[in-house]
């Protein structure tokens, strides 16, 4: 990170206040801060982030008084290499800010193969770490679990169910599936009887004692009805009216809808698109062929993202009183499986080429040969065209890319309602007097507008090359438009702190008003918290939050360095 960069970041930092989630920031002026083990462990164990040592958060992010660089990063390499298991490999730099030196590290999420990282002196259960917020959280035991499955192949789709027996397939959707195996695999599958048929595709296995049982994938792909076995193992809608679960009318219902859905994955799939179709709206857009109606939500696209979340999600023991949850706002869908990404695909992955890595291989080979009830199409090709299909279908419709947030036990799909050059938008971008830009540019500023960070992934789901991601996110650093935190691969890109701060999207409120409404009636919340309640991004908590502190209708109740930093509102006369 060199000189300008550091100045640009420390804007951004300045003007939210705080530290951002990947970037910790320590005055370390009494020597290196033993806290700082736990956050080198956290970016190992997340998406990497950046150490900056030698500025005081609670001075505003000003140098600190007797911090001495170069010991300090020296202290800093010993505890990456010997304090911590497997050692940080990090490039750690000084650099000078504001006529002083500071020390600069870039952390590196750790390969999956070795996760977790931990400090080796807590041990691998006490000394494990992950971000949340803008601090450090101990792994859970459950989630140490999943990292450690992470490094080879689960089995639990190929693992006979307890009482199950063959009466418990759907015997038509057997027989097609046989069918079809037979005419596209004749060299594997053109001689066997059925029975062995499903054997060979694990749909069927002997137990322990010897006898054979319908697996978890077979019943889940084939079962008339999988839920007798496993209750959760399902998916779950809510409508909400609003931008949140708080988010009430007065005098208005608290749901739209409310349902579960049963059966096997294709039931599910089939069932799901159809409701959500049904609570959403028609809009229209113009693309190349002149006016198109479409769905908020194009089928394909929901229909791709839910069926990807019942093939990926974790199907261990820990996992199977938690369904698919399906969630839809005013403003966005959201699809949530438990279970994060397998092997190495990260979320920057996503939408590649040939990217792909499943959890569940015998149910993605299953899936791509049964069909859906309603269209008679396969539930999923097993060739990585999900997200890609995804992609196309949202960029045809005029609709933002989705939000993928990758945690160790969740993964969560968003997909934004808005357009994404509205109006309001395309009269913002040309108010910044950028002569010049693409249209891929304008796209990422307008993502930056919401609040989303912007990544080389972004710019290649917005349909560009790598390379010519790269040129142009640069392109906006260099106009003084946008700031890039991190660097290499996990490198972000927001609106730099001298852009006019944009006004939020408003769909029924904006960031503001949800965030004042969550700390009604006395309550007291965290950065996190609010988050959680108004399904707010990061960046629009911390833009919704400056403006409350800054006409007085919102107090924090500790300082910004403190753990235990609460919001609360302030009484009306003092404002």
């Amino acid at each position: 990170m060199d000189r300008q960069q550091l100045t640009q970041l420390m804007g951004l930092l300045r003007r939210s206040g705080s530290d951002l989630c990947d970037v910790e920031v320590k005055a370390a002026a009494g020597g290196l801060p033993k806290s700082l083990r736990d956050t080198l462990s956290a970016f190992s164990n997340d998406r990497g982030g950046t150490v900056i040592l030698g500025l005081e958060e609670k001075d505003g992010f000003r140098p600190a008084p007797g911090f001495d660089a170069a010991r300090i990063a020296s202290a800093l390499a010993s505890a990456c290499n010997d304090e911590l298991q497997p050692p940080v490999r990090t490039e750690i730099e000084i650099v000078e800010f504001e006529d002083a030196l500071v020390v600069v590290a870039e952390i590196s999420e750790l390969d999956p193969r070795f996760k977790p990282c931990f400090v080796s002196a807590r041990g691998e259960y006490n000394g494990s770490f992950t971000r949340g917020g803008d601090g450090d959280r101990r792994l859970t035991d459950f989630e140490i679990h999943l990292l450690h499955t992470n490094r080879g192949q689960p089995e639990d789709d190929r693992q006979p169910i307890a009482g199950a027996t063959l009466a418990d397939l759907d015997s038509t959707e057997v027989q097609v599936l046989a069918a079809r195996v037979r005419q596209r695999q004749p060299r594997a599958f053109a001689n066997l009887d059925q029975p062995h048929i499903l054997r060979r595709l694990n749909v069927v296995a002997e137990d322990t004692d010897g006898v054979v049982r319908p697996t978890l994938g077979g019943l889940l792909a084939l079962g008339i009805y999988p839920q007798q076995f496993f209750p959760q193992l399902n998916a779950t809608l809510v409508a909400y009216p609003g931008t949140s679960a708080q988010d009430v009318p007065a005098n208005g219902p608290r749901f739209l809808d409310n349902r579960s859905f049963d059966g096997p994955i294709p039931v599910i799939v089939d069932e799901v698109v159809a409701a959500v179709l049904r609570n959403t709206s028609v809009r229209s857009f113009v693309d190349g062929s002149g006016r198109t109606d479409v769905y908020d939500y194009p089928a394909e696209v929901v229909r791709e993202v839910v069926a990807n979340a019942l093939l990926h999600r974790d199907y261990s023991t820990y996992s199977r009183g938690t369904p698919v949850q399906i969630t839809l706002y005013a403003d966005r869908l959201v699809v949530a499986n438990p279970g994060g990404l397998f092997g190495a695909v990260t979320e920057d992955d996503l939408g590649g080429e040939g990217v792909t890595s499943s959890r569940n291989p015998v149910l993605a080979k299953l899936l791509q040969d049964i069909r859906l009830p309603e269209t008679g199409r396969m539930v999923c090709e097993n060739r990585a065209s999900g997200i890609p299909t995804m992609l196309r279908e949202l960029r045809r419709a005029g609709s933002p890319p989705p939000e993928f947030h990758n945690r160790i036990t969740r993964f969560k799909v968003v997909l934004p309602r808005h357009a994404l050059l509205d109006d309001a938008t395309t009269a913002w971008i040309a108010g910044l007097g950028q002569l010049g830009l693409t249209t891929s540019q304008h796209l990422a500023l307008a993502e930056m507008r919401t609040g989303r960070t912007v990544t080389n992934g972004t710019m290649r789901n917005l349909g560009l090359e790598a390379h010519r991601a790269t040129s142009e996110l640069s392109d906006l650093v260099n106009r003084g438009i946008a700031v890039r935190v991190g660097e290499r691969r996990h490198a972000r890109y927001v609106l730099a702190p001298e852009v006019s701060d944009p006004a939020p999207i408003r769909i029924d409120g904006t960031a503001t008003e949800l965030v004042w409404d969550a700390l009604a009636n006395g309550i007291e919340l965290s950065r996190r918290d609010l988050e959680q309640r108004t399904g707010l991004s990061h960046m629009k908590v911390l833009r919704a939050l400056k403006v409350l502190e800054e006409t007085g209708r919102v107090t924090p109740t500790a300082l910004g360095s403190s753990p235990l930093r609460r919001y609360r509102r302030n009484d009306p006369g003092l404002w």
